[in-house]
């Protein structure tokens, strides 16, 4: 991911891809994405997607892998991920309970690219989780395409490339 912020133009570098005020609007539509995960929020992020087609994806191993090929911890279009807002939300999945405590912080917002409507966005973060006695912390990057729409956004795609993605870890029981 450093790598998408290392090899980006010099407009995405220079800021000229948005005007300070959609910048503003960026920061601030990640930060309310991050408390919505936070707070167990799901149907209002789930609302927060654009229609159509969609990827939310969490790699394995290797960030650049090719997704068709490779192992995901998450790849989900947009009727896995229907499915997995039933999980999240079912009082039943006992994998699920109980939830966890997460606060994250996300920080080095960059728009790289703009095409039309769409926004190519990276950011960085800090996901700290407690469940059941156990603290984690999570770092990692994400890189979103996202619709500009005149009301808000719309996230069309979410990468997200966690630090330790080739490492042993535990179950996600939350977003990232």
């Amino acid at each position: 991911m450093a790598k998408h912020l290392v090899e980006a133009t010099p407009a995405a570098l220079a800021g000229s891809i948005v005007d300070l005020q959609t910048q503003l609007r960026l920061e601030r539509f990640l930060a309310y994405e991050a408390a919505l995960m936070d707070d167990h929020r799901y149907q209002q992020w789930h609302a927060l997607w654009a229609d159509g087609d969609i990827r939310y994806w969490v790699p394995c191993n290797d960030d650049d892998q090719d997704p068709m090929t490779g192992i995901a911890i998450i790849y989900d279009d947009r009727a896995s991920l229907d499915e997995r807002m039933m999980r999240l939300k079912d009082k039943n999945a006992h994998a699920y309970r109980p939830q966890p405590k997460l606060v994250r912080t996300i920080s080095g917002v960059v728009p790289l690219s703009r095409e039309d409507d769409e926004l190519v966005v990276a950011s960085s973060f800090v996901l700290g989780e407690m469940r059941a006695g156990l603290q984690n912390i999570w770092f990692g990057k994400c890189l979103y395409r996202l619709q500009d729409d005149p009301e808000r956004f719309r996230i069309r795609s979410k990468k997200v490339m966690l630090l330790n993605n080739d490492e042993a870890m535990p179950n996600l029981t939350f977003l990232v």
